[in-house]
């Protein structure tokens, strides 16, 4: 039996808005990938798990984990997980996938190609961006150099007369403008280091998970 902490619940609520289905891994690692690939996230978590579990509609299967205050996973049984309370009193059972008919991540670590641009985001810095964009509906979150000033920006990169908001996150001596769509950003709340290489992507460090979001090309 392997008891589901509240923190591997949030991870996998997370991890749903990149993709709906999910391949657990034997061991203490969560990954997940966007359909498109244009998202990827890596977190590890305190369970470790004994085999593997391929869920095809996650947000049914934390559904079903809400039912349980403390969820129990007993992974004896091949075709299903096997989910109970701490008293054994209440159980489910949730059918496993096909792992074929799931999009996964790549087993290998991924290496960012360069990196060009390195600064530290914010929880509260993070948190405003995503409501500004919100309030003015914009799509776009651009990452701005210029005149030794480094700045988040959200706007509509397209209309010139876009509503904007921006918030300066750092120092440099550089030129350039790096944009990824705020609908990609999909992190969970938090601190993180972020590195930016020119190939387009961006790397999202935070506190045991990481994020790869790919940037928009420049036109």
């Amino acid at each position: 039996m392997t008891v589901i902490s509240r923190e591997t619940i949030d991870i996998l609520k997370n991890f749903s808005s990149i993709n709906k289905s999910i391949v657990i891994k034997p061991g203490q690692m969560l990954s997940t990938i966007s359909i498109n690939k244009n998202i990827m996230s890596v977190a590890q978590v305190q369970e470790s798990f004994d085999s593997q579990i391929s869920i095809y509609d996650l947000s049914s299967f934390l559904g079903c984990l809400s039912l349980f205050d403390q969820p129990q996973f007993d992974t004896s049984n091949s075709q299903f997980l096997a989910v109970s309370d701490s008293s054994g009193r209440s159980k489910t059972k949730f059918f496993y996938a096909d792992p074929d008919v799931i999009v996964q991540p790549p087993q290998k670590e991924v290496k960012m190609p360069s990196e060009d641009v390195q600064f530290r985001l914010d929880a509260g810095t993070l948190q405003s961006l995503q409501r500004a964009a919100a309030v003015y509906q914009v799509p776009d979150l651009c990452l701005y150099g210029d005149g030794g000033v480094l700045k988040l920006c959200v706007t509509d990169k397209k209309n010139e007369t876009s509503n904007t908001f921006s918030m300066e996150v750092g120092e440099t001596d550089d030129q350039f403008c790096y944009c990824l769509k705020i609908e990609n950003l999909r992190l969970l709340a938090g601190d993180y280091n972020v590195t930016v290489s020119r190939h387009n992507v961006a790397f999202f460090e935070g506190n045991n998970v990481k994020y790869w979001i790919a940037l928009e090309p420049n036109t």
